[in-house]
């Protein structure tokens, strides 16, 4: 049994409050979770030191457990970009990380309700975090420091042209697409998948289909299987709002089966189980018989 007070205890506690904001660096999420991390760290804290909110002090107490806290999400969350950056890529939706910390927190603030221990803990994280070395950050400046100027060029160009598309067909994004692969190569899915990807944007769907339609392309899905990749786009396109998103991210999948792509690169069965639950009658059980047939069929 795991005492409350020990160290083992505290040793999974803050694996799981800090492994949060982590979590979702290494996801790729962006910083307007940073927010809503730090807010449950601070109710967190609220909930064991309990400063006294009737004097000046204590409101100048709680800025500076606010300030200290946005300051160990922000930390957490660049370590994980910076561990994405080398990492194979992560895929969590934002909910999970923000489930981990969230879970961690309240079970903290129960645990420490009346542990003076708590108040050791906390200064030696603030010591930890101002001693912290952040250089290994990757630079906010250019979203795409690793990509070549005339890739960047033709993607610019592809999202203008995608601007005055009035229709989401194949016939009308197509075109858009086959010029942005001739232009641009295989090296333009790294930029369209990490857009596709942001979670918390409200996305035109017109983009999101065409992101699946350049994966739709023969060469880029062969380019991609090889690279192990080639799951990723519907993966994050099978729950999209639009029907005809999610219809042609159905459509990348069953590809997928046709290419011979391996099983780690397709969505799992409780994922797509889940997503016949919530869109019935689109044919996401059929796609899951696709992909795992039956042995008596």
């Amino acid at each position: 049994m795991i005492n409350r007070f020990g160290r083992s205890w505290a040793l999974l506690f803050s694996i799981a409050l800090y492994g949060g904001p982590g979590l979702a660096g290494l996801a790729g999420h962006g910083q307007g979770v940073l927010p809503i991390f730090a807010a449950l760290f601070l109710l967190y804290v609220l909930a064991t030191r309990k400063p006294d909110l009737s004097t000046g002090a204590g409101w100048a107490g709680l800025a500076g457990m606010a300030a200290v806290q946005i300051a160990l999400v922000s930390a957490v969350w660049a370590l994980g970009l910076a561990a994405a950056q080398v990492a194979p890529p992560v895929v969590l939706p934002l909910w999970a990380p923000l489930a981990v910390t969230g879970i961690a927190a309240g079970l903290g603030a129960w645990a420490w309700r009346d542990a003076a221990e708590m108040n050791v803990m906390l200064d030696s994280a603030i010591r930890a975090i101002e001693d912290m070395d952040l250089s290994a950050a990757p630079p906010q400046g250019d979203p795409w420091p690793g990509v070549a100027p005339p890739v960047r060029a033709a993607y610019e160009r592809f999202k203008a042209a995608l601007d005055g598309v009035d229709d989401i067909s194949a016939a009308a994004v197509d075109p858009l697409v086959q010029d942005l692969e001739a232009e641009a190569g295989l090296d333009a899915f790294d930029l369209l998948y990490d857009d596709a990807g942001l979670e918390g944007t409200a996305h035109d769907p017109r983009f999101d289909f065409a992101v699946l339609r350049f994966v739709a392309s023969p060469g880029v899905l062969r380019g991609l299987i090889a690279r192990g990749e080639a799951g990723m786009a519907p993966a994050i396109l099978l729950n999209a709002t639009d029907a005809r998103v999610r219809a042609e991210a159905r459509a990348r999948v069953a590809a997928l089966v046709g290419a011979g792509a391996p099983p780690e690169q397709m969505p799992d069965q409780v994922w797509l189980a889940e997503l016949d639950d919530a869109f019935p009658g689109e044919g996401f059980a059929d796609l899951a018989a696709l992909m795992w047939p039956r042995a008596d069929a």
